[in-house]
Parts: C-alpha cells; sequence; structure tokens
C-alpha cells in the first residue's frame, strides 16, 4: 500500500476571466521510502500540488479527487488534526527558496532547537539533529555556524534536514 496516493486530483483557480485549471487529474503514488520531486515550467501547478498535499492551498479550490496517507484521507481531516498528526511531522514541503528561511542571526543549531522546541521534542532534540544531519552528509560542525558561512548547496541540505 502506498503512504501517499493522489487519485483524480483538480484544482481551479477563480479569475476575472474565469477559471483557470491549475491542476487536472493528478495521479500520483509514493511508497515507504520513496521521494518525488516536482518540475515543469512557470505556472504549471507544482506549487498548487504541494500546497494543497499540505492543506495550505489559498484561493484555489479543489475540484475533484482524493489524497490519502496510509490510507486515511488527508482532504477529509480538519485543520487541528491534519496539524496535530501530519504537517511537519509526517508530510512536509521544501519551498522554492527554502533557503532564504535560513535566519542569519542565528546559527543553525539554534534554529534546529526552536523547530523542535515547537514540536514538543526538546528532550531528544540532540539525537534528532544528529541523525538528519547525518542524512544529509554534514559535518556536525556545521551547527554552529551561521547561514552565511555555509555554501549554498550546504544551505540547502539544511533547509532538507529541517523538513
Amino acid at each position: 500500500m502506498p503512504n501517499i496516493k493522489i487519485s483524480d486530483l483538480s484544482v481551479d483557480y477563480k479569475t476575472s476571466y474565469g477559471n483557470i485549471h491549475a491542476l487536472e487529474n493528478i495521479e500520483l503514488e509514493l511508497k515507504d521510502g520513496e521521494s518525488v520531486g516536482i518540475a515543469g515550467e512557470s505556472a504549471c501547478g507544482k506549487s498548487t500540488l504541494g500546497l494543497t498535499i499540505i492543506k495550505m492551498l489559498q484561493g484555489g479550490k479543489i475540484i475533484s479527487g482524493k489524497i490519502l496517507f496510509n490510507g486515511k484521507s488527508i482532504l477529509d481531516m480538519s485543520e487541528s488534526e491534519f496539524d496535530g498528526t501530519l504537517r511537519w511531522k509526517e508530510i512536509s514541503m521544501i519551498f522554492q527558496g527554502a533557503m532564504n528561511s535560513l535566519d542569519p542571526v542565528f546559527t543553525i543549531k539554534q534554529q534546529f532547537d526552536e523547530i523542535l522546541k515547537q514540536h514538543d521534542c526538546e528532550d531528544k532534540s540532540d539525537k534528532i539533529i544528529d541523525d538528519v544531519i547525518h542524512s544529509v552528509n554534514l559535518d556536525h560542525s556545521v551547527l554552529e555556524k551561521y547561514p552565511h558561512e555555509l555554501s549554498g548547496g550546504m544551505k540547502q541540505r539544511i533547509v532538507i534536514a529541517m523538513a
């Protein structure tokens, strides 16, 4: 069974010129351990798809379709249930330009600590941070650095680890 299954997903945006079909009949399955990168031309619906999956779509309307996560409908979940159980815990999105989200006045470790504090994981933060830093092939020393001290690729991997 796939962890995430998207079936017949269609999203429209209403404009003064009529409806714009941003997504039409999207089908996608991801199993445990798989990942996907969405590529395409500007304004082809990449962000709309991601925002729909994480229930952060604004201005658009889901016309049809299902999004299942471990067999449960994401679209039928309340915001509070989705926020409390899935968003940023089980399902994440790395936004375009995400490297700009790193705060220049805090070290990388301070930024990880803040994220884990918001998710009530402070008691095991060192282990979590070590694991995710290792998973993106970065040296532990990056934690004491500020974003401007890292290369673009390192910042990108930090943001992936934070997601």
